[in-house]
């Protein structure tokens, strides 16, 4: 049996008042169509693409604002993306509310219509009966997941609805007109944040206002989402995700103890990645707070993490602890760049001071193979360059540009 692909076509609107919030609704109710069939085993439901738009991979993506093709329209829609159904839609508040659902072959043949009308306060349910129908028409059998509303109540579904819509406008113009881009980016965040105040249970709407932050921590418009985090991590406190992406965002906009708080609730729900400690640590750092940091980079240095990243946390505690190895370092280094061999014999004894008390530093290692590099002894260079390398794998490359040693 042939696996049915319905073209689902962004559905019309018609209102008589609130027209834009309808056209809103109706465009990313088709849309969560498409996102609810996605994974379902026994169908293919793809969204009809028209209108070009960029996407973060440079590659062109493509929307069609709402409308109601008719059969023949519809099918050709179905038959450009090599879908054997196209399934259009109306949503009207015009006379009473409903939704008018057709569903078509790729020939044009109507196979089947769903009319429903949306009760006061029920359009969250309207989601998951049109799912249940369109499974059944096309005799697919559904999980109680694909069928489950998506929100507890009709005001967290609408306000969704509409954070989607903007979502996309802000998507849409960010290239073209970057202020009418934050515009409606502050709408999204307004939009998601009233849905999350009004269902606190929603994975759909945690995930929404997520996806906008992170987006925004790449545009370096973190401010136009916070309000909308904030408001998340309140209603959804056990969420370590929420908190965690909120400490970035406040991180990224330069609020290091805000960033600090959230980070340490999301440790407290979910173990923060080494990485991430090491953040953590170099944020109580820039606040003083050198205690707290040289703890957490304790536990960066104990943990299995990615050499490069224990590394890093040995070198900002030696900092931390003995501040006059960190200058000695830093001395002993600049004059094994140079090759200062009058100095050398002064640059090692610095090296060993720090090795005496770190012996995984690999700055250390590092610079004493720069400074035997320079005096002729490869065999002392290479052992040295050799542990550097071993604890961080990075100072390969720096090892790789040496080339020949110079003769003295």
């Amino acid at each position: 049996m042939t696996t049915p692909v319905v073209a689902v076509v962004p559905f019309g609107a018609f209102a008589e008042d609130a027209k834009e919030r309808a056209g809103a609704w109706a465009r990313q109710l088709a849309r969560r169509i498409v996102d609810r069939f996605g994974g379902v085993q026994g169908i293919e439901v793809r969204p009809v693409f028209l209108v070009a738009m960029p996407k973060a991979d440079a590659e062109p993506g493509y929307l069609v604002f709402g409308s109601a093709p008719d059969a023949a329209l519809a099918a050709e829609y179905a038959r450009s993306l090599q879908a054997t159904h196209a399934l259009t839609g109306t949503y009207h508040e015009a006379a009473g509310r409903r939704i008018h659902v057709v569903l078509v072959d790729a020939t044009g043949k109507v196979v089947g219509t769903h009319d429903r009308e949306i009760g006061e306060g029920e359009l969250h349910f309207a989601e998951a009966a049109l799912a249940r129908w369109l499974a059944s028409s096309l005799g697919v059998e559904i999980g109680l997941g694909a069928v489950t509303p998506p929100t507890e109540n009709e005001i967290a579904y609408g306000s969704l609805l509409e954070g989607m819509d903007a979502e996309i406008d802000a998507t849409l113009m960010r290239e073209s007109d970057a202020h009418a881009s934050g515009s409606a980016l502050t709408r999204a965040a307004a939009a998601y944040a009233a849905a999350a105040r009004a269902d606190a249970t929603s994975r759909l709407i945690e995930e929404r206002i997520l996806v906008l932050a992170a987006t925004a921590i790449e545009h370096d418009q973190q401010q136009l989402v916070l309000p909308a985090l904030e408001t998340l991590a309140e209603t959804r406190p056990r969420s370590w995700r929420v908190h965690y992406l909120l400490g970035e965002v406040r991180r990224t906009s330069g609020d290091a103890n805000g960033a600090i708080v959230a980070f340490e609730h999301s440790d407290a729900l979910q173990k923060l990645r080494p990485q991430d400690v090491l953040t953590l640590a170099q944020l109580y750092i820039a606040s003083g707070a050198g205690a707290v940091a040289a703890s957490r980079l304790r536990r960066v240095i104990d943990s299995d993490a990615d050499p490069r990243v224990r590394a890093t946390a040995r070198r900002l505690r030696l900092g931390l602890r003995h501040p006059e190895l960190e200058r000695d370092l830093e001395e002993a280094g600049k004059t094994a760049v140079e090759g200062d061999l009058a100095h050398a014999v002064q640059a090692q004894e610095r090296f060993d001071r720090v090795l005496a008390t770190d012996p995984d530093i690999w700055e250390a290692h590092f610079g004493s193979g720069l400074l035997a590099w320079h005096r002729g002894d490869a065999a002392a260079a290479e052992a040295a360059f050799k542990r550097a390398i071993e604890i961080d794998p990075d100072a390969a490359e720096l090892v790789s540009e040496m080339g020949e040693p110079p003769e003295n």
